[in-house]
Parts: C-alpha cells; structure tokens; sequence
C-alpha cells in the first residue's frame, strides 16, 4: 500500500510537471502587445557619446564609448517618429535624421566621425 501510496505521488509531480515550461513572449515580436523600441547604438567617433530621445518619448539614453556598442531598450506606447540628440565629450552636437518606429521596432544608430555624417534607420 505504501508504495502504491509513493507511485501515486511521483505520478502526479510528473503531471504537474508535463504542461511544460511557460514560455514569455518575446517582446520585439510584431503583434506581441510590445510597448517598447530597441535603439542599437554603433559609436564609429573616438569620443565619447551623451544620448538623448526625441519624439513620442524625450528621455536621456545614457552615454556609449568612443568605438563602442550598446543596446538601449526605450518604453514607446504607440506609433511616432524618433531623432536622436548625441551630444560628443570633446564638443560637438548633432541630432540625427527622423525615422518612424511602432513598438516592438529596433532603430539602429550610427555615429560616425564627423557627427554631422551621423545616420538613424530602421
């Protein structure tokens, strides 16, 4: 009986356990509810670069390194044209061209030298 009682037991954790891991939504997906954009930021300039938003959302991205990368996620509720102001360390402002993002969408920024040939895309 006790075994019965044992079996019994291990075959239901296995039960519980067959509907398989949950599985998040990837966020980036078209038609996944994303409330989001993915900026990808490639610094070609040797200095040092302060980010900033505009459009539907005006916030400071953060800073990238002089020939550097990094990827910023920016909340972005609904449709809406983006620029981007960069700000150089050694001197130097640009802002970008306007691209037009959905959520769910990735920009991808280029900072060249000089700023000014400096270009945002989809």
């Amino acid at each position: 009986m006790e075994r019965r009682n044992f079996l019994l037991a291990g075959a239901a954790a296995v039960a519980g356990c067959m509907g398989g891991p949950a599985t998040k939504a990837n966020p980036f997906e078209e038609g996944s509810g994303a409330t989001s954009i993915g900026i990808d930021v490639q610094n070609r300039n040797f200095n040092q670069a302060t980010l900033e938003t505009l459009g539907r959302v005006q916030r400071r991205l953060g800073i990238v390194g002089g020939h550097a990368r990094q990827r910023f996620t920016v909340p972005w509720p609904a449709d809406g044209n983006l620029r981007i102001r960069i700000d150089l360390l050694a001197g130097g402002r640009y802002t970008t061209n306007s691209v037009s993002l959905k959520p769910g969408d990735t920009a991808y920024l280029t900072i060249e030298n000089p700023v000014q040939r400096s270009l945002l895309r989809r």
